[in-house]
């Protein structure tokens, strides 16, 4: 009889997992327009002007970079400018937030629920044990059914635990109500091409998909799935109208394959969502294409692909000042190995072989920024030694390619290796790529992200600028 009711009941929980579906992402249901949540659509705040764009990108790295972009967060709130004859706070002219991962959590509260950041997001996320409450809920009899589903997984699961106890069942169509910036560009990766994936009606517009009514919990979640400790999050790729053309904008990038790589390279990666053969999208953590959120920055500002993109809006005759603060928690751990002729093992291979690689790239990221910011430095000065000379009516007319050249650029990178005190920089590097850390932790993170800009000069001089 005992066994005979095991195995009813194993019976009834195979038959809920293999009902059990994972949040959808739905379909259009008219065809794409120019509304939606794109940065164009987002109005400015009421302290926000067009002529200082500043943008921010947060680095993966679990609760560990989370709590250090909080940090840079509470010290932008906490400072102070003068711009065009107004005082406003810095936080205030922030117009982008780009965020990978762990660095997902601020930037997704902070874009739906604004200044409340300020007043639950530590207790709620930062010292909340979010590690070890999803290992409890993927042993709990009650998530059992799910997971065993084949199409329900961990991630899901993190989901909607965050879509009910952290972002209180939001989507981005709250976010669109909202109507103000910052923009939040939450990134993941799709699994298949490795490329970058972006939470933007702009993005969902090639899968035909709908995504106001997506929940902000799900992209979170997406943004932080750590291949192999947790699954991919799965979305739906709908069938395109025969009859649909190619957007004019990947049609330019894919002619631009001599001329510019870069927008050749992301064509062919969004095209590949219009060409039949994939139903269906993995997307796993940002930080497998770009653990900084560098990637959206760039494509915005050099206008990569033109548009209906993240970058329309982008005035450069309105913009004269742009800011670019990296928040940067990747730890610069000191490693053992050489110092021993054992073969090692395989944790320390596969370490090395997913570390270092994403290490590379940053690094990579971080030269082609200064080297960006500083030829724009260059060709300002030439603007304005030409415009001396030659007036600036006969520049604009004459030399019109150096129109946009009188921005000024700041970039800021917010990293460990910034602090003097050895000690500190160590328990910095100590706290561990994970989403659990100690109380301690999380408030030397945070006090330490604003001691890093008071003490940065680039930032400084900024700041001497703004006042």
């Amino acid at each position: 009889m005992r066994i005979k009711s095991f195995t009813i009941v194993m019976l009834a929980f195979l038959a809920v997992g293999c009902t059990t579906l994972p949040v959808q992402n739905r379909r259009l249901e008219t065809p794409p327009q120019n509304d939606g949540y794109r940065f164009q659509t987002i109005a400015p705040g009421p302290d926000n002007s067009d002529s200082l764009l500043v943008f921010l990108t947060f680095s993966g790295g679990g609760t560990r970079a989370a709590s250090f972009a909080y940090g840079v967060l509470e010290k932008l709130r906490d400072t102070e400018i003068v711009w065009e004859g107004q005082s406003c706070r810095l936080l205030d002219e922030v117009d982008v937030i780009s965020s990978v991962s762990g660095g997902s959590l601020p930037a997704a509260y902070y874009g739906v629920f604004g200044e409340r950041l300020f007043d639950d997001f530590p207790e709620k996320v930062l010292y909340r044990n979010i590690q070890g409450n999803l290992i409890k809920r993927l042993f709990g009899l009650v998530n059992i059914p799910k997971l065993l589903s084949p199409t329900y997984g961990r991630t899901d699961l993190m989901a909607d635990s965050f879509n009910r106890e952290i972002y209180e069942y939001r989507s981005f169509g709250d976010m669109v109500d909202k109507n103000q910036r910052p923009f939040i560009l939450i990134n993941a990766t799709d699994m298949s091409q490795g490329s970058r994936f972006t939470f933007t009606q702009h993005q969902f517009d090639l899968l035909d998909s709908d995504l106001n009514e997506y929940p902000i919990s799900h992209a979170v979640a997406a943004s932080a799935a750590f291949p192999g400790l947790l699954t991919p999050m799965t979305l739906r790729n709908y069938p395109k109208d025969e009859n649909a053309s190619t957007p004019p904008w990947i049609e330019a990038g894919l002619a631009a394959r001599e001329t510019n790589r870069a927008a050749y390279k992301r064509a062919v990666e969004q095209q590949s969502y219009l060409l039949p053969g994939r139903p269906y999208i993995h997307l796993v953590d940002g930080g497998v294409s770009d653990n900084l959120g560098l990637l959206p920055v760039f494509e915005f500002l050099t206008q990569t692909l033109e548009g209906k993109g993240n970058n329309s809006g982008f005035n450069t005759e309105k913009v004269r000042k742009v800011v670019i603060i990296v928040v940067n928690a990747a730890r610069s751990s000191e490693r053992d190995w050489d110092i021993t002729q054992q073969v090692l093992g395989l944790v320390p291979v596969l370490s090395a072989a997913t570390s270092i690689p994403i290490g590379n790239f940053s690094e990579a990221e971080l030269a082609y920024l200064n080297s960006f910011v500083q030829q724009r430095e260059k060709q300002r000065q030439i603007r304005e030694k030409v415009a001396a000379l030659l007036g600036r009516e006969t520049l604009e007319k004459e030399l019109p390619e150096l129109a946009g050249a009188g921005i000024a650029y700041h970039a800021v990178e917010v990293e460990f290796d910034r602090i003097d005190d050895p000690e500190e920089r160590k328990a910095l590097n100590d706290c561990p790529t994970a989403f659990k850390l100690s109380r301690e932790q999380v408030d030397l993170l945070r006090r330490s992200a604003g001691n890093i800009l008071d003490g940065h000069p680039e930032f400084q001089r900024l700041l001497h600028e703004l006042k």
